[in-house]
């Protein structure tokens, strides 16, 4: 993906335009490893965003070291590229920032801009430079300002960042808090984003354990597994918590803790009832040891999945303690395993506060939101991307290691957004049905696809546990 399959005579104008600044100064702590020479995909991750950037076709790259700066020295020196010692490495990545674009300023005098890049992110690949390079600096705004521009994996922010070269000094003289991010939100409405369609420009190694996930996408060929295999003969209950007590006016409710009202409660039994009507013939199922095709069944469901916000908490236990007692012949005994990454979206400084308040103290941070709403975040949030790619993750993890029948997943209002709409083909911006307060939906993915699922204990479409699993995967090569 980084290196092979692209002409490198097609790379237009891009090198006499752009230059590219590589950040490889800082200690990695939290990695606990050297960062730029963490091999990634045969090379290190140095080396391979370095070739990237000349199969893209620009040569003049600007390295911006600082910790163990000498071991970068012959990979620098062999690939061409000109070292730019940040001495104030420690101070962290702004200071970096600011000594790769005042260097690359001053040593490639003729480009319109840079393409800044951490070596965190070490799956920028040609093409996705070459996409952002071919965008950036065709446009202006109406009012005759040059643009950022950023690449987009599902939505969601990634690298690298297109700076252009007015905007340099400015970021060079900010001394204040927010670091470059103070800079492009100032003007957010300068900020073109590019959609690609490669996962690797959202994937950092920032710690051991996005190092390892990094390892592992490269190993599967650059891709995550499908929704639609991972539900390969299973059914997934999404289920929203009940209603929460109520607040002397309106809030802003994230991932800000509030338990259930009594009717929340209520709410929360008539969803257990329910969702026991629908697994009742799995579970007979597999006391009987075969199903109705005389097949031995799988296991009919093994537990619960929950966010671990009180709503949530609370909802999954009220089901959880139906279904053990009424499946109590089969011997059910199910458990409730509590996942941050069910969380509902993080709204950081608004979280808790009245609507009201926040109007007063940030009016134009609350305009954007409402202009912006899929994308906008304030200082330490998520936006609805954010959310939907911590979600799925979150989701995969379920789907890889529980060999159930039937899924049950209780979260909340923009969480079942991200998955349903997925499930279904779809992005958490499309339009969805909202499930009420203590509700929920019944998912049999296979065979009808972008089709809503049916809610009651009708007449169901085939599922995949109709089919062998080689008939399932014979579909989805269609």
């Amino acid at each position: 993906m980084i290196r092979i399959g692209y002409n490198r005579d097609l790379v237009g104008d891009f090198n006499e335009r752009f230059g590219v600044i590589i950040l490889a100064a800082g200690k990695s702590s939290r990695m606990n490893d050297f960062k730029p020479l963490l091999p990634v995909d045969g090379m290190s991750a140095l080396e391979g965003l370095i070739e990237a950037t000349k199969i893209a076709g620009v040569t003049d790259i600007a390295v911006v070291t600082g910790y163990k700066r000498e071991e970068l020295s012959d990979i620098i020196a062999a690939s061409g590229a000109k070292e730019i010692y940040n001495e104030n490495y420690e101070d962290g990545m702004f200071s970096s920032i600011k000594a790769g674009l005042t260097g690359a300023e001053e040593g490639f005098d003729d480009k319109e801009g840079f393409l800044l890049m951490p070596v965190d992110c070490p799956l920028i690949s040609a093409r996705v430079l070459r996409e952002l390079m071919s965008v950036a600096g065709t446009e202006t705004t109406p009012e005759g300002y040059e643009e950022f521009a950023v690449v987009t994996y599902e939505g969601k922010k990634g690298h690298p960042l297109y700076i252009p070269r007015g905007y340099i000094a400015e970021i060079c003289e900010y001394d204040g808090p927010g670091g470059l991010k103070a800079i492009t939100d100032k003007y957010w409405d300068r900020m073109k984003r590019v959609a690609v369609d490669e996962e690797g420009v959202i994937l950092d190694m920032d710690t051991p354990e996005g190092y390892q996930d990094i390892i592992n996408f490269v190993s599967k060929g650059f891709k995550r597994e499908k929704l639609e295999l991972l539900t390969a003969r299973k059914r997934i209950f999404l289920v929203r918590h009940g209603e929460t007590q109520q607040h002397d006016e309106p809030v802003f409710i994230g991932q800000y803790d509030v338990p259930l009202s009594d009717e929340g409660r209520s709410q929360a039994l008539e969803a257990a009832k329910g969702i026991a009507a629908g697994m009742q013939e799995d579970v007979e199922a597999e006391m009987m040891g075969m199903d109705k095709f005389g097949r031995e069944p799988m296991p009919a469901i093994e537990r619960i999945y929950s966010s671990d916000l009180s709503r949530a908490a609370e909802t999954a236990e009220i089901i959880k303690d139906y279904l053990n007692e009424h499946f109590a012949m089969a011997g059910l005994n199910l458990d409730v395993r509590y996942d941050e990454g069910l969380r509902e979206i993080n709204l950081g400084a608004w979280e808790g506060k009245a609507i009201s308040q926040v109007q007063a103290e940030d009016p134009v941070g609350y305009e954007r939101r409402g202009k912006e709403m899929f994308t906008y975040k304030t200082e330490g949030a998520e936006n609805f991307y954010d959310m939907q790619y911590r979600v799925l993750g979150a989701f995969r993890e379920i789907l890889r290691n529980d060999d159930a029948k039937d899924i049950i997943i209780i979260a909340h209002s923009g969480v079942i957004r991200a998955l349903e709409n997925n499930i279904n083909d779809l992005r958490v911006d499309d339009d969805w049905d909202p499930i009420p307060k203590g509700g929920f939906r019944m998912f049999t993915p296979f065979p009808v696809k972008n089709e809503k699922p049916e809610e009651d204990a009708g007449e169901k479409p085939m599922n995949m546990n109709d089919m062998t699993l080689e008939a399932c995967l014979e579909y989805y090569k269609q």
